[in-house]
Parts: C-alpha cells; sequence; structure tokens
C-alpha cells in the first residue's frame, strides 16, 4: 500500500479561485510580457505605428473563467499574423507568445528553393 496521500479535486471552488484578484492579476502580467515581446518584433519588422497598436485586454467569459488578450487592433494586423496577397507573413502576436500553428503546410519562408 502507497504511503503517499491521494490528492482529488474537487472543481465547486474552481470558478472563485479563477476569479480571485491574484489570479487575474498573473494573467494580465503574462499578457503584458507576450505584449512587451510583440511591440519589440512589430517595431523591429513592420514599424512603430504597428506597435503602438498592440494591446492587452481583459474579460470574463460566460463560464466565468478571466482572459487576459494580446490584440493587435490595426486594420492591417490579420494580414501581418497571417500573410496576404500583398503582406508578409510575420506571425507577431504568434512567436511573442510561442505559439507553433498547428498546420501541416509548410511556411512559405521554409521552403527550399
Amino acid at each position: 500500500m502507497s504511503s503517499q496521500p491521494r490528492i482529488v479535486f474537487d472543481e465547486r471552488g474552481l470558478t472563485e479561485i479563477m476569479r480571485h484578484p491574484k489570479v487575474r492579476e498573473a494573467l494580465k502580467a503574462r499578457a503584458e510580457e507576450i505584449a512587451q515581446r510583440a511591440r519589440g518584433i512589430a517595431s523591429a519588422e513592420i514599424d512603430d505605428g504597428f506597435a503602438g497598436e498592440i494591446h492587452v485586454s481583459e474579460e470574463i467569459r460566460p463560464s466565468g473563467r478571466p482572459t487576459a488578450k494580446v490584440k493587435a487592433t490595426r486594420e492591417d494586423a490579420a494580414d501581418h499574423e497571417w500573410g496576404s496577397t500583398n503582406t508578409a507573413r510575420r506571425r507577431v502576436l504568434g512567436r511573442a507568445a510561442g505559439v507553433t500553428p498547428q498546420t501541416g503546410l509548410p511556411h512559405r519562408g521554409d521552403v527550399p528553393q
């Protein structure tokens, strides 16, 4: 028989924990770190105007889960993130967050020529 205690998580208090001010502070702090990295990438690769349009927004979802999101609000933000016929794909927000896109297709820059 194991001498290790068995811990069973009780989800009843999860909503209350998620709404705790320290949890929300931690979410916002992490989002601010990502936003700062994104602003640096945007300044270096696009322009300072784009970097100035990167913001953190907080909200509480209908389920009660708090979120802190990093958003690029400039009109051409989606083009710079994902690429378009006239704009190179930069993935400013994705790279700043360390997110790898889930795709089976290689990025145009990854294809040997």
